[in-house]
């Protein structure tokens, strides 16, 4: 019988105990890793035993499947043999001649764990799922950034021109004007190549002439115009950044894009922390990703849980009724959890999904288009109250049965007492101790 034994630095074959053939790996760390993962080439290995005509025992389930694709009579050594191969690795290793002596054995497995580990780190680090949540989250602090900035800009440019404020909404319009100069300069042309219709243009050119804010000095109209300069650019990047979003998505996970759309299925992919983490999510933990403080506010207090967390931005859930958002996002988070494991296989885009969630989605909305009346949650302060007195009429009860409680009798034994009595010495007992 051959022993097909895999180790770090090569395959060796032994047959009664005594060393018969090595086939040491050119690149240990990757060559390892290609034979856990089906990859490498065993073509000089088969060829040897095939000649040998006698049964085979593998330690390792890759090799196993491996060898029995080639119709080879392999079984699975036994544990304890596998425990036995660990604990001798560094003399199998001398005697497949993968090592000089028991130093050198250590050195080059030391070396292996260390080039190992290096290559899962690099392998880690290419994975497109991870440059996914780095741009959702660049994404999310362009956005905090414009939002101060544009605060500060209206602030500091409503000085010169309050009224502007409260008419225009959008960021960069109101950037764009800013960039035009002082209220003086301003024309219905500066306005049209905002982007405003025609409406508010006439609105903006008669408030312009009526203006109560101060004059602006060419120097703070400077700051104030570089600030508008960086939110314009920052407002390009932003556009970059979320088409770049949207197209890396459908790449690596277009079942997830196509149920929760890009934006929201990129940042329930960077609270799971990569792709493979949230396939083995539930559905139930998904439906509340990015509401965990809530949820644990909830376990504390007794009130009720939350129902969705960033699961709420996506259009369904928010356009639904109060009363429906959660089981919208219920039905959301069970099809984005079969969507994830679909996208992690490679399985490729698939339709399906998206019909039934359509379809569970309408059944919804026509099942409960009125609100269900149901009874306020229970607190947790009422439940430990109603625990608390069920708790002290058992300990009152088993202090009768046992006589600890009541007044003494003539022979000596105490009787059963009265509720009133139970309770004043539940108070003694907390105001003194317990009784010795």
């Amino acid at each position: 019988m051959y022993f097909v034994i895999l180790t770090e630095l090569g395959i060796a074959i032994s047959q009664d105990g005594k060393h018969v053939r090595s086939f040491p790996f050119s690149q240990p760390a990757s060559d390892f890793v290609a034979v856990k993962n089906a990859q490498y080439n065993l073509r000089d290995i088969i060829e040897f035993l095939s000649k040998a005509q006698s049964p085979l025992m593998v330690n390792d389930e890759a090799l196993l499947k491996a060898l029995k694709k080639e119709s080879l009579d392999v079984q699975m050594m036994e544990q304890k043999q596998i425990e036995q191969i660990q604990a001798t690795k560094p003399q199998i290793l001398i005697d497949a001649e993968f090592a000089k002596n028991q130093q050198d054995a250590m050195t080059k497995l030391r070396d292996f764990a260390l080039q190992l580990s290096s290559a899962r780190v690099t392998e880690i680090s290419q994975s497109p799922d991870l440059h996914i949540i780095q741009a959702i989250k660049a994404l999310d602090e362009i956005d905090v950034m414009i939002n101060g900035l544009s605060s500060r800009l209206r602030e500091w440019y409503g000085l010169h021109f309050p009224e502007l404020d409260n008419i225009i909404d959008s960021i960069n319009g109101y950037a764009q004007i800013v960039m035009a100069g002082k209220r003086q300069d301003l024309s219905k042309t500066v306005y049209e190549d905002a982007g405003f219709p025609d409406s508010k243009v006439e609105m903006l050119s008669v408030i312009q002439d009526k203006s109560k804010g101060g004059d602006i000095s060419k120097e703070n109209l400077v700051i104030v115009q570089s600030i508008a300069k960086q939110i314009l650019e920052m407002a390009e990047i932003r556009r970059a950044m979320e088409s770049h979003i949207e197209s890396e998505m459908k790449s690596v996970a277009p079942n997830l894009s196509a149920i929760l759309g890009a934006a929201v299925g990129a940042r329930i992919l960077s609270k799971a922390g990569s792709l493979k983490k949230l396939a083995t999510m539930p559905a139930s933990t998904i439906q509340i990703l990015g509401a965990e403080k809530a949820l644990f506010r909830a376990l504390k207090t007794g009130t009720e849980p939350p129902k969705h967390g960033i699961l709420f931005q996506h259009p369904i859930v928010h356009a639904a009724p109060r009363w429906q958002r959660g089981k919208m996002a219920r039905a959301i988070a069970s099809k984005a959890a079969i969507a994830s494991r679909v996208d992690v296989y490679g399985g490729g885009l698939n339709h399906t999904l998206l019909e039934k969630l359509n379809v569970r989605v309408n059944e919804i909305g026509e099942k409960y288009k009125e609100p269900t009346q149901r009874a306020p949650p229970q607190r947790r302060e009422e439940r430990r109250e109603r625990f608390g007195e069920r708790r002290r009429q058992d300990r009152f009860r088993e202090g009768q049965r046992e006589g600890r409680f009541g007044d003494r009798r003539r022979d000596g034994t105490r009787g059963g007492s009265t509720r009133r009595e139970f309770r004043a010495d539940v108070k003694k007992r907390k105001k003194f101790g317990k009784r010795r």
